[in-house]
Parts: C-alpha cells; structure tokens; sequence
C-alpha cells in the first residue's frame, strides 16, 4: 500500500463516521422534536390533527393557524391559548402559547437552525416555562428566577435580574412581555 490510499482510507472512514455521527444527531433531534410536539398536543391541542403533522404555522386575524400537508388547516382547540408571537404574521419566528396552569410555551421557528433545517414546519426548538423559583445570590437577597427548559438541548434559561425579559407582540399587537 502506498501512502495515497491510505490517506484516500482515512478520508472515507472520517466522512463516513462524520455521517453515522450526523445520523445519530438527526435521529435524536426528530425524537426529541416528536416529544415535544406530544407535549403540544397534551398541553395545547389543535382542532384537528397533531401538531407532529403541521407543516407550517401563521397568525390569521388573532388565531394561530396551523397548516397541514395535504393543504388542510385548523386552529388551537382553545384558541385563547395563543398569546403573543415575534417577526411577521405569515412567517413567525416565535409563537408563545399559555397553558391552563398559566405557563407559556415557546417555538422558535429557523429554516437554518440545526433542529429547523429536518423539522417539516422548521421548528428551530421549542422551550416550557417552569414554575417561578426562588434563588439565593452569594447570600444577598433572594430572587425569583423564571426558568425555561428546551426540549431539545435540555439546557436550561433563566430570567434572573431586573429588566432581563422576554418580549413578544400580543396576537392584538401590543407588547407582550414576560
């Protein structure tokens, strides 16, 4: 064996264990993505359907509607449960939804983003609000710490400090901030 084609060996192994890894990416990415869609359809259920079969989703006259891939379409079942959004009614780039109990749910939508690119209505993630927290700075005073949990990458957010927010337009195009 000459030298070139064991560098031409290397090469092939390296690409095809950078695609075994990528695989194994994707398929725990669309597994996780599917576990939180059945979160979203336990929490915040659609008319019709699943939201593991939207392909798209936009806002129609204060109404979160979702699209389907045989052009069908539906809104929530409670459609109070959508409050706010971020960028432009047909494209959003957030939708934030309220649960019964008063916790939010947010879906980050990118074409580009690393969940976006294989998820059929390009959900970038999709994060839960948890209960307020109390949190004990280096002894000084206690804070309420808002946490929000992706159920993709499993890290954890937290709005800690005064003035550190999240802020949204409200289906009625106000501010809608958390």
């Amino acid at each position: 064996m000459n030298s070139t084609t064991n560098k031409n060996d290397l090469t092939n192994e390296v690409t095809i264990m950078t695609a075994l890894t990528r695989s194994e990416m994707t398929d725990q990415t669309c597994q996780k993505m599917t576990l939180a869609k059945q979160y979203l359809d336990e929490h915040c259920p659609l008319d019709q359907g699943s939201h593991t079969q939207v392909t798209h989703y936009l806002v129609y006259y204060n109404h979160l509607m979702a699209f389907f891939a045989d052009g069908s379409h539906c809104g929530l079942e409670q459609p109070k449960q959508f409050v706010a959004l971020c960028g432009h009614r047909d494209d959003p780039t957030a939708i934030l939804l309220k649960k019964k109990d008063g916790l939010h749910i947010e879906l980050t939508f990118n074409r580009r983003g690393d969940a976006g690119q294989i998820d059929m209505a390009h959900i970038d993630d999709i994060q839960m609000e948890t209960q307020l927290s109390t949190v004990d700075s280096n002894n000084d005073a206690t804070q309420l710490k808002r946490l929000w949990i992706s159920f993709l990458t499993g890290i954890e957010y937290s709005i800690v400090r005064e003035g550190q927010s999240k802020a949204y337009t409200a289906k009625d195009g106000s501010e809608y901030v958390l």
